[in-house]
């Protein structure tokens, strides 16, 4: 990171924002083509999760190359009388690792129950193996290989 003083230095601060984010951004690459999609997501243990149609250019992109890198932010506007003198006070977190679609019907329901009970707190009870038998649904767990937070001047407010 090119400026150290806006480095989130403590890891505990970085997973934080992870998990409490609400959308992330998927960047994918394959074929020197970049694609970029918000979605939903859980962050637990190293792993980020998140789900999605079967089919399409990002799961496409992913059984290409699963080299991927995973983004969260949050922001705030610091307007001024002098538009010269606007600022942002936000925090990010840059996280990249492989990504691999889990196929195993006890690791499947097992992560999207994390992602309801982040979204829909009390209800990942609610998903079954039979309920998911026969769905389109992808469930794509990231290993984190690296990850890094940056602030500045300080966490929105």
């Amino acid at each position: 990171m090119r400026r150290k003083d806006k480095e989130m230095g403590e890891r505990a601060e970085v997973e934080r924002l992870l998990r409490g984010a609400e959308v992330g951004r998927l960047a994918t690459c394959v074929d020197d083509e970049p694609y970029v999609v918000p979605l939903s997501f859980v962050y637990r243990d190293g792993r980020i999760i998140f789900h999605g149609a079967a089919e399409g250019r990002k799961m496409e992109n992913i059984s290409r190359n699963p080299r991927v890198c995973f983004e969260v932010d949050e922001a705030e506007l610091i307007p001024s009388d002098d538009p010269c003198k606007y600022n942002y006070r936000y925090r990010s977190v840059v996280a990249s690792g492989r990504a691999r679609v889990l196929e195993e019907p006890g690791a499947r329901l097992e992560a999207l129950r994390l992602l309801v009970e982040k979204y829909a707190p009390g209800k990942g009870g609610m998903l079954t193996n039979e309920r998911l038998r026969g769905s389109r649904l992808a469930v794509v767990e990231i290993e984190v290989d690296e990850m890094a937070g940056k602030r500045s001047p300080g966490p929105p407010s």
